[in-house]
C-alpha cells in the first residue's frame, strides 16, 4: 500500500521536474531572442516592471494623437498579459519586424482607417475626395468617420498585436505577441535596460509569450 506521504513526495517531485523543464525552455527562448539580428539588449520583465510600463502606456492612450483621436496599444497590452514578457532594445534598421499592418483606426467594431501597402490602391484612393491621408500610406475613409461628437469620442487608433517572427520556429512557445511601445514607453524600457544611447535608429519592443507544458 502506497502511503499518502509517498504520494505527496511524488507530486512534489513532479512539480519540481515541470518547473525545471519550463526554466530550461525559458532560457532557450531568451537565448533565441538575444541572438536575433538587430537585438542590442533584452530583459525578462518582473510583474512590477510590467505594471510600470502599462501605467505609462495607459496615460499615453488618454492623449489625442494626430489631432483626431485617442489610441489603444493592443500589441503592448497583450504582450504584457502573457506569463513571460521580454523587453528588447533593437537596432531598427536591422531587426526583422512582423509583416502585418501594425495599426488601424476604428470606431467600435468598424474600421475607418488603415495602412495601405499596395501602391496602386494608394494611387486610386488619393483620387477619391472621401480619402484623407494622415501620411503617405495611412488612409482615413471620411464617409465612415462619425459626425456625431459622442461617436467621435469612440474613435481610436489601434496598434495591433502581431506574431514575432523570431519565435515562429520554437515549438514549445505559444500565444506569442509582439508590441511596439510609445515614445514614453521606449524611454522607460531603455532606462530599465540601462541603455543610454541617443541613436535615433535604436528602438524598443516587447515580446510576450507562454510556454507549453
Amino acid at each position: 500500500m502506497v502511503s499518502s506521504e509517498s504520494l505527496g513526495c511524488d507530486e512534489e517531485f513532479g512539480r519540481y521536474e515541470m518547473m525545471e523543464a519550463e526554466n530550461a525552455r525559458l532560457e532557450t527562448v531568451l537565448t533565441v531572442l538575444r541572438e536575433c539580428r538587430g537585438v542590442i539588449a533584452i530583459k525578462l520583465l518582473s510583474k512590477a516592471e510590467k505594471k510600470e510600463i502599462l501605467d505609462v502606456e495607459s496615460k499615453v492612450e488618454e492623449k489625442i494623437i494626430f489631432g483626431m483621436c485617442k489610441s489603444l496599444n493592443k500589441g503592448v497590452r497583450e504582450a504584457l498579459q502573457r506569463e513571460f514578457t521580454v523587453a528588447m532594445v533593437i537596432q531598427t534598421s536591422e531587426f526583422q519586424y512582423p509583416h502585418h499592418p501594425y495599426m488601424i483606426m476604428v470606431c467600435e467594431d468598424r474600421i475607418i482607417g488603415e495602412l495601405v501597402k499596395d501602391p496602386k490602391k494608394v494611387e486610386e484612393l488619393r483620387k477619391s475626395p472621401n480619402s484623407f491621408f494622415l501620411w503617405d500610406n495611412f488612409v482615413v475613409y471620411m464617409k465612415k468617420f462619425p459626425r456625431d461628437p459622442n461617436e467621435r469620442r469612440k474613435v481610436r487608433i489601434v496598434y495591433l498585436p502581431r506574431e514575432p517572427l523570431q519565435l515562429q520556429g520554437v515549438s514549445y512557445v505559444k500565444d506569442s505577441v509582439f508590441g511596439t511601445p510609445s515614445t514614453q514607453g521606449d524611454i522607460l524600457i531603455k532606462k530599465m535596460l540601462n541603455v543610454k544611447s541617443k541613436d535615433l535608429t535604436m528602438g524598443t519592443c516587447l515580446v510576450g509569450f507562454n510556454i507549453k507544458e
